[in-house]
C-alpha cells in the first residue's frame, strides 16, 4: 500500500506539471491561466500532504508492525519450539521408563530419573510458553490498537488540512461554475450558428480551386513559390509521384515529406529554361530545361500550370537581375569586354585583360571560334542555356 502511494503521488505530481504548463499555453487567457494555476497548486499541496501521510504511515504503522513480528513474534517463536523439544523429550522418557525391565534394577533407576528430570523440563518450559503466549496476545493487541488509532488519526488530519485547503477556492469555484454555465450556451448558441452556415455553403458549388499561388521574389522566408506538382522520373518505368515543390534561393527543389531535406532539381534557374509540353498523354504538364537534364512536370490544372511556368520565367528574370545590380560579377565584367572590343576604342584596363583572358580560353575549346549559326569567325557572346556561342548579330536574333 505504502509503495502504491508513492508511485500514486509521483504520477500525480506529474500530472499536476502538466496542468501548469497547459496554463502557460493560454497566455492570452487570463481566466484559463488563472484557473488552471490556482488549481495545479492547490493540488500540490494536498499531494505534499498526502506524502508526508505516507512517511507517517511508514513510521507509526509499518515500523512499529515490523518490530512486532521480528522481535516479539520470533522470540514467541523460539519459546514455542522449546517447548515442543521439551514435550518430544519428556515422551521419550515415558517411553524408556515403560521398556525398564523388572530384574534390571539400575536400567529402572536411570529411567525413573531421565523422566524425573524430563518431567521437570516439560513443566517449566509449559509455564514458559503459555507466559509468552499471554504477553504476546495482550501486546498484539496493544501495537495493532495503537497502530490504528495512528493511521486514523493521520487520515482525519490529512482530510481536514485538504478539506480547508479546497474551501478556500469556494467563491472562486462558484463564479467559475457560473462563468462554465455561461460557456455552454454560449457553445450551443455558437455550435448552432455554425451548422446554419455550413448548411448554406454545402448549398453552393463546391468545385471550384481555391489554391493560392503567388510568386513573391522577396519573401522573407526565401521561398518564392511552392505547392503540389507531379514529377516524372527519368528511369525506365517514366513513375509520376507527387511532390512538394519550391523556388528558393534561385533554384527548383522538391521534398516528399515536410521534415526530409530539399531536393535539388535544378542548381541555378539562370541555366534554364521552361516551356509548356504537349508531347505526351497527361495535361496541364510544362518542362524546366537545363544544360544537363530535362525535367517534366505537371499541375493540377491550367491555370495552375500557367502560373508555375511564370514563377520559373519570373524567378530567371529576377535571377539575372541580381546579377546585373552586381557589379563585381564575371558577367558584368564580360559585358564591359564584349562592349568595348565592338566599339574599337579605349585602352583595356586590368578588368578588362582577366575578361579577354576568359574570353580567348572559352574560344579555344573546338568549336568555338565560329559563330554556331552563321559562322562568323571570333564570336564574342554566349548562350548560356545552349551552351553555345554566337556573334552579335545572332545574339540579338537569340535575345
Amino acid at each position: 500500500m505504502l509503495e502504491a502511494g508513492r508511485v500514486y503521488c509521483q504520477t500525480s505530481k506529474s500530472f499536476v506539471n502538466g496542468l501548469r504548463e497547459l496554463g502557460h499555453q493560454w497566455s492570452t487567457d487570463n481566466m484559463m491561466e488563472d484557473c488552471l494555476d490556482k488549481f495545479s497548486k492547490k493540488l500540490s499541496v494536498i499531494l505534499d500532504a498526502q506524502g508526508e501521510v505516507i512517511e507517517t504511515i511508514q513510521k507509526s504503522v509499518r515500523t512499529k508492525l515490523q518490530t512486532f513480528v521480528k522481535e516479539d513474534v520470533r522470540r514467541f517463536k523460539d519459546v514455542r519450539k522449546e517447548f515442543e523439544r521439551s514435550s518430544e523429550t519428556l515422551e521419550g522418557a515415558l517411553a524408556r521408563n515403560a521398556q525398564a525391565p523388572r530384574g534390571k534394577q539400575h536400567e529402572v533407576e536411570e529411567a525413573t530419573n531421565a523422566l524425573v528430570n524430563a518431567r521437570k523440563a516439560f513443566r517449566s518450559g509449559s509455564l514458559d510458553y503459555v507466559l509468552e503466549i499471554n504477553v504476546i496476545e495482550a501486546k498484539k493487541k496493544a501495537d495493532i490498537l495503537l497502530a490504528m488509532l495512528s493511521l486514523m488519526e493521520t487520515q482525519a488530519q490529512f482530510f481536514q488540512q485538504g478539506h480547508q485547503s479546497l474551501s478556500e477556492l469556494d467563491q472562486y469555484c462558484q463564479k467559475l461554475s457560473e462563468e462554465h454555465t455561461q460557456f455552454v450556451l454560449n457553445s450551443a448558441r455558437e455550435k448552432r450558428d455554425m451548422e446554419q452556415r455550413h448548411a448554406a455553403i454545402k448549398k453552393k458549388d463546391m468545385s471550384y480551386d481555391d489554391s493560392v499561388l503567388d510568386f513573391n521574389s522577396d519573401a522573407a522566408n526565401g521561398i518564392a513559390m511552392e505547392g503540389y506538382l507531379y514529377k516524372r522520373a527519368s528511369n525506365a518505368f517514366k513513375t509520376w509521384s507527387r511532390r512538394w515543390f519550391s523556388i528558393q534561393k534561385n533554384q527548383l527543389v522538391y521534398q516528399k515529406k515536410f521534415k526530409d531535406q530539399p531536393t535539388v532539381v535544378v542548381e541555378d534557374l539562370r541555366l534554364c529554361t521552361v516551356k509548356p509540353s504537349s508531347e505526351n498523354e497527361r495535361r496541364f504538364c510544362f518542362e524546366v530545361v537545363s544544360p544537363s537534364k530535362c525535367c517534366l512536370l505537371q499541375a493540377d490544372s491550367d491555370r495552375e500550370q500557367q502560373a508555375w511556368i511564370s514563377a520559373v520565367q519570373n524567378s530567371i528574370a529576377s535571377a539575372f537581375q541580381e546579377r546585373r545590380e552586381d557589379t563585381h560579377s564575371p558577367r558584368q565584367r564580360c559585358s564591359s569586354v564584349s562592349m568595348s572590343s565592338l566599339g574599337g576604342g579605349g585602352g583595356i584596363g586590368e578588368q578588362e585583360s582577366e575578361g579577354c583572358k576568359a574570353l580567348e580560353e572559352i574560344q579555344a575549346i573546338p568549336g568555338n571560334k565560329q559563330c554556331c549559326d552563321c559562322g562568323e569567325p571570333g564570336p564574342d557572346w554566349a548562350s548560356i542555356n545552349l551552351g553555345i556561342t554566337l556573334c552579335i548579330v545572332c545574339s540579338g536574333i537569340h535575345r
